[in-house]
């Protein structure tokens, strides 16, 4: 059935269905396909736009009582082509959506939660906490994710296998690499291979070990000598970023809202802290700072003093 819908392009197949000439056999089996509560949703919002039923024997009375035959036989004409009209744009409609909605995917993860992806050509992505990725279903042409987060790839050696972020993008061949986009802060850590990294109209090439980062207008490079991302094995690390990304990740791994956050960017942290004791975390963070705090008994809500 997912088949004949996705080759089903001039919308014969949904054609029947609007028709009521399905077999009860195809009707079972498009009723159990995960995409029907959609279509028949579609069709409500249809059906509310569509004329109401035409009554050609009481327009062509009216004709005859008001004496405007020329006028309304245009009518009788015009308005059965717009019924028909609209339901071929129920079919388009139902056609384009199915096509849009099965050549993308998406991934997403909440709070304080990874999910390990296979792409369609056995690389793997695991994305961090508070992370999206989406893709086209078909990688014949292009492997591209567009990732807004956390990301660590493995990529299988093969044609150009992009990353695309708004803050810029990489590109590699087959490669083992760690993206992060959020905000104002792009940064790249190869840790096999290589990787092209462009962001800005500045680009770089990055070998095992190497590292790009990029914050507003400030770019820097440094060594990580590491074999993969620590946040993999639960505990986020920083090298020198400004203290809000530390703040907005504890948020993303502890579902946290923290309050009364220090209005002074320039203070610059470097350390660790585990994705997966509270409070370690927050004693091992803001002890580093000697800032107090406050924590909700919920434990949903931080108040720094």
């Amino acid at each position: 059935m997912l088949e004949k819908l996705r080759d089903d392009a001039e919308g014969a197949f949904l054609s029947r269905w609007l028709n009521n000439e399905l077999t009860p056999e195809e009707l079972a089996e498009f009723e159990a396909h995960p995409e029907y509560k959609e279509y028949k949703k579609i069709i409500a919002e249809t059906d509310a736009l569509r004329i109401k039923a035409y009554d050609v024997d009481k327009a062509l009375q009216t004709v005859k009582n008001n004496n405007e035959g020329t006028l309304k036989q245009k009518e009788r004409k015009v308005i059965p082509l717009l019924a028909t009209l609209s339901v071929a744009a129920s079919i388009a409609i139902l056609v384009g959506l199915f096509i849009f909605n099965t050549s993308k995917i998406s991934h997403d993860t909440g709070f304080g939660e990874q999910k390990v992806v296979t792409l369609p050509d056995g690389s793997e992505m695991i994305l961090n906490a508070k992370s999206s990725a989406k893709y086209d279903k078909d990688w014949s042409d292009n492997r591209l994710v567009n990732l807004d987060g956390e990301a660590y790839f493995k990529v299988k050696k093969g044609s150009k296998f992009s990353v695309k972020t708004a803050n810029g993008d990489v590109t590699v061949l087959g490669t083992q690499f760690n993206v992060t986009s959020q905000d104002e802060l792009f940064q790249v850590v190869c840790y096999e291979g290589k990787v092209s990294v462009s962001s800005r109209k500045h680009t770089e090439i990055l070998t095992r070990g190497e590292a790009f980062r990029r914050i507003e207008a400030e770019q820097e490079q440094w060594n990580e000598n590491v074999e993969a991302p620590s946040w993999i094995n639960n505990t986020s690390s920083f090298h020198s970023v400004p203290i809000s990304y530390v703040l907005q990740e504890i948020e993303e791994q502890y579902n946290l809202k923290i309050k009364n956050k220090p209005l002074d960017n320039t203070i610059i942290y470097t350390g660790t802290f585990p994705n997966d004791n509270l409070d370690v975390a927050l004693k091992t963070v803001f002890s580093t700072l000697d800032v107090t705090y406050t924590l909700s008994e919920d434990k949903k809500t931080l108040v720094l003093k």
